[in-house]
């Protein structure tokens, strides 16, 4: 895609880590003058922002924002990604779209490994209200998906060891994901992900306490939903399940 025909455009954000070094992100604006909710975009493992944003751009349309950002080491981001590094970004972030725009409803979005920081943040944030936690092609243990990973292939089986060995879940969602709750959770996984399995969604869901919610994608490929097969009927569920968790409540 050639970035500078993109309509529209997105505002180039910079911001202070924990650490003092930058980290740098995009942020959409609908053409609404008051957004229905904004959502922070936690990307996966590959690439930047650059090639990540797409995944939601569509949403636009439908009068909300969203803010996506590069975690340390990734694109413009200064410093070392770690496990410890990543989830102060997204905490950093969230920060800075509750102070722009306090009165707005925040959404925590996650794909991939990004999902498992976007759980991590939701949970360890709750000072920071949110009306929708949403995690596409995610997994709760750095470990575990390691694991499963090697295991899926009969050359990588005898070295399942490997990710207790050179990963940990010391910063992990593993723990904390039923902390999310009273937030409504909604899991996205596709029953074909080669890459991260359905199992690991599965494991997400069963660690989360109420209100949550499932959206198996059939056929569905790694952080596909939205642009992959059948893409428009599972962004009219998210923009369903988004419409119910985050619109205001009457007045009584």
């Amino acid at each position: 895609m050639d970035l500078k025909k993109l309509e529209p455009q997105p505002q180039q954000i910079e911001l202070a880590g924990s650490d003092g070094n930058k980290i740098i992100g995009w942020y959409f604006k609908s053409k609404a003058t008051k957004p229905k909710a904004r959502l922070l975009f936690f990307h996966g493992n590959a690439e930047n922002i650059s090639s990540h944003f797409i995944a939601l751009h569509w949403i636009l349309k439908h009068d909300y924002d969203y803010f996506i950002f590069d975690y340390p080491g990734y694109g413009g981001s200064e410093g070392e990604p770690t496990q410890k590094s990543t989830t102060e970004a997204g905490r950093v972030s969230l920060e800075w779209l509750a102070k722009t725009e306090p009165k707005t409803p925040l959404v925590i979005f996650g794909q991939s490994l990004g999902g498992n920081v976007a759980l991590y943040t939701a949970a360890t944030s709750k000072d920071i209200p949110v009306c929708l936690v949403a995690v596409e092609s995610t997994f709760k243990s750095y470990r575990k998906v390691g694991q499963r990973v090697l295991a899926g292939h009969w050359w990588t089986w005898p070295f399942q060891w490997l990710p207790y060995v050179v990963t940990r879940d010391k910063v992990s969602a593993q723990d904390h994901i039923a902390e999310i709750s009273p937030t409504p959770l909604l899991v996205i996984h596709g029953d074909e992900d080669d890459i991260v399995g359905i199992e690991n969604g599965e494991d997400v869901f069963a660690s989360a306490r109420e209100p949550k919610k499932f959206l198996k994608v059939p056929e569905g490929k790694h952080i596909q939903a939205f642009t992959g097969h059948n893409a428009e009927e599972y962004q009219r569920l998210f923009l369903q399940e988004l419409n119910k968790q985050c619109a205001p409540q009457p007045k009584r």
